[in-house]
């Protein structure tokens, strides 16, 4: 069928993969190239309260007290996206575009 995938909508300026130039690459090569003997990456997208950090947590702790690997040779990153992305930004924001409101998120102490 002709035209099966065309559409008079406008066109969106979304991205879906992201070129290197607009990555931090310095940065990320320092991360990467960490001489850490353990290197860990958590995908975090919902929030979920904070409970993904008790998945981290329990990471570190089971390595140092349980492995006796030195806390400097582990390198763990938490890769916030989504609703999880949330939490880089700081209460101007948060405030300024309502965000917690957008993603059904509230603080429990402050509402």
């Amino acid at each position: 069928m002709p035209g099966l995938f065309v559409a008079d909508t406008p066109t969106a300026n979304s991205q879906l993969v992201w070129t290197a130039s607009d990555w931090n690459l310095p940065g990320f090569r320092k991360l990467v190239s960490h001489p850490a003997r353990i290197k860990e990456v958590y995908d975090v997208i919902q929030v979920g309260e904070g409970k993904f950090l008790n998945n981290i947590k329990n990471s570190l702790n089971g390595l140092q007290f349980g492995f006796g690997v030195p806390a400097d040779q582990m390198k763990i990153v938490a890769a916030l996206h989504g609703p999880a992305n949330l939490l880089n930004y700081d209460d101007y924001v948060c405030k300024k575009y309502r965000v917690g409101e957008w993603l059904e998120i509230s603080d429990p102490a402050t509402r």
